[in-house]
């Protein structure tokens, strides 16, 4: 895309973003629509893999109650997560604050909650999204979807709230950035300004309001898109562990998500 393209498609998303924002009214509470699991997952090595999270995270009434690419994706999550299980517990981390940047409609709640909650006790878990009046095709916005999965989790530690992650001022332990935009075109692709775009000073604030021990969890969809993460961190003068590609047979997409991790722990040269 090149640079006149850019700025007209950023003055088109600028307009489009201020009136979304501005109509944030809900045209009434979201209902999750739930769907039969029987022969979701054929191959019994799978099957067995998902019975043992669901017993392990305390996921059966998620079974019952959502439907079936919210199950699927939940499944999928729960498996990223635990992937990074052995950096997620750094010597001292004895309660959880988490905060998770760039929610969309926080479909993955359920997935961040019952994982967390093995690996120490949970005090507070906020999704914050930026564009969290953005309409989808049923008329409802990204955060009518947001309530309902909050509604069904019926928790006072978890909430949703419609910010600039700049504006985020609550210390944390853990915070996810998932598929962050790292460079503009997926960012334009998706509807925003290009006045929006300032990867770097995201992480700066999300490393410096990190707590120690604490850790940011970041995937980055395909490796191209990782090296430009890992550059921005460089940048900053931020070290960080590459996990590398993560695939699960419960859900694929079409690149594989990397992950990459930032362990703060207090201790020289980290």
């Amino acid at each position: 895309m090149g640079t006149l393209d850019k700025r007209l498609r950023s003055l088109l998303n600028k307009a489009r973003f201020t009136v979304r924002s501005r109509l944030s009214f809900s045209l009434g509470p979201v209902r999750l629509k739930a769907a039969s699991k029987e022969d979701l997952f054929p191959d019994l090595s799978v099957r067995r893999r998902e019975l043992e999270y669901r017993e392990r995270y305390d996921f059966a009434g998620w079974h019952k109650r959502l439907g079936l690419l919210d199950y699927r994706l939940n499944l999928y999550f729960l498996e990223l997560l635990q992937t990074c299980r052995p950096h997620l517990a750094p010597p001292g981390l004895e309660r959880i604050r988490a905060v998770d940047v760039g929610s969309r409609t926080f479909y993955y709640l359920p997935a961040l909650f019952h994982y967390y909650r093995t690996l120490a006790p949970l005090d507070r878990l906020h999704g914050v999204e930026f564009d969290a009046y953005r309409r989808y095709r049923t008329g409802s916005t990204a955060y009518d979807y947001a309530q309902a999965y909050l509604r069904e989790l019926a928790s006072p530690c978890a909430a949703y709230l419609p910010m600039d992650f700049l504006e985020y001022r609550v210390p944390f332990n853990v915070c996810t950035f998932f598929l962050p935009f790292v460079t503009e075109d997926p960012l334009l692709h998706w509807g925003l300004p290009l006045e929006s775009f300032h990867p770097a000073r995201l992480f700066e604030h999300a490393y410096n309001r990190l707590e120690s021990p604490g850790v940011l969890i970041i995937t980055n969809k395909g490796e191209e898109e990782q090296a430009h993460q890992h550059r921005i961190l460089d940048s900053l003068g931020i070290r960080c562990r590459n996990l590398g590609p993560f695939e699960s047979p419960f859900y694929a997409y079409d690149l594989p998500r990397y992950l990459t991790l930032v362990i703060k722990s207090g201790t020289a040269g980290e």
